[in-house]
């Protein structure tokens, strides 16, 4: 298969919700081009896309780095602001919030495309460290570019009911699920890892409005997606653990809510190290429970 080919297979799978299937392909069609050309740069900005969909986050930093490096100078164009948002996605999940939020700067600064995806992810940033009215400033600006009954809004979305979750506001958020799930479905159909993604959010605004069997129904729908198709350590597996784990505490069935914040842990001191807040937020849901 040409380089080409190659790459189409791996996106095509990667759209599918098939990652563990794209990293042959892209692999492969590394090993066809001269390690420092932009075809690789592009590749390796396919391959971080990819590890990062599989929570193998020191191949998805690798690849990132390789990208941002080869396209260090002009002219790049589209494909350096890609090498950003893949690097900026990264140091966001490990915690280096002001470097994502540098890394998201440049890329916006470049930009001709893609605005609206840049500004979801910065919006991302800006939530985690509890700036919660610029979050949704950047969230409005990109769902104002997309439209917001597009198929893409879907993650604006998501990301607008999260911002409410995180206010504690969650009647208020459950609308902006809803339609995220809506959208989503629409377009991937129902058994997608990402309309699983948006149940488990939706579940987390159930949730704290004590709609315990709701919200386990979609948490249970979700991890059971999350199970088929990623690897057994995989963050949104941990996530899903961690969340049913606290509709079984809230019901009182500590026994069964342990088992399960058990092995979110285990899975995020694997896939992040034992002091990411992540890890500690289980590891306190844990100790809540008393022994």
């Amino acid at each position: 298969m040409s380089v080409a080919e190659l790459l189409a297979t791996a996106r095509s799978r990667f759209d599918a919700g098939r990652a563990l299937e794209a990293v042959e392909p892209a692999r492969a069609a590394l090993t066809k081009v001269e390690p420092d050309s932009e075809r690789a740069a592009n590749i390796h900005v396919a391959l971080s896309a990819i590890h990062e969909r599989l929570s193998r986050y020191d191949e998805a930093e690798h690849h990132a780095l390789r990208a941002v490096a080869l396209t260090d100078l002009p002219p790049h164009g589209r494909l350096r602001v890609h090498a950003l948002a893949s690097l900026a996605q990264i140091a966001r999940i490990r915690g280096r919030l002001d470097e994502a939020e540098g890394l998201y700067l440049a890329a916006l600064s470049i930009a001709e495309e893609d605005t609206a995806t840049l500004l979801c992810g910065l919006g991302v940033v800006h939530k985690y460290a509890g700036r919660y009215d610029d979050a949704e400033r950047v969230y409005r600006e990109a769902l104002a570019l997309i439209g917001p009954d597009e198929p893409a809004a879907a993650a604006v979305w998501h990301n607008l009911g999260g911002i409410e979750h995180s206010r504690g506001r969650h009647a208020e958020g459950e609308p902006h699920a809803r339609k995220s799930v809506e959208l989503r479905e629409r377009t991937h159909g129902p058994d997608h890892p990402s309309v699983a993604a948006d149940r488990a959010a939706l579940a987390s605004l159930l949730l704290g409005q004590r709609r315990l069997d709701e919200a386990e129904d979609l948490y249970r729908q979700a991890l059971a997606v999350f199970e088929r198709v990623y690897p057994a350590d995989h963050y949104d597996v941990a996530v899903t653990c961690n969340d049913l784990g606290m509709v079984l505490a809230a019901r009182g069935d500590k026994d069964e809510a342990r088992r399960y914040f058990r092995r979110a842990i285990d899975i995020k001191r694997r896939i992040l190290g034992p002091g990411h807040t992540d890890t500690t937020l289980t590891v306190r849901n844990l100790a809540a429970l008393g022994s």
